[in-house]
């Protein structure tokens, strides 16, 4: 599954409501997050496969 921080445009791995591959508490600031089916495209740790 990913997310996708709309202000940025960059997509994680992990879900809305929870929290990213590298660490990003989605519940902080909930609208700023979507969940996605978009192509990750964040490269830090545990977001990149």
């Amino acid at each position: 599954m990913a997310v996708k921080h709309i202000p940025t445009k960059e997509v994680h791995r992990g879900t809305e409501g929870g929290t990213t591959g590298c660490g990003f508490n989605t519940k902080d600031n909930p609208d700023h997050w979507v969940n996605s089916n978009e192509k990750i495209t964040c490269s830090k740790n545990g977001c990149r496969l």
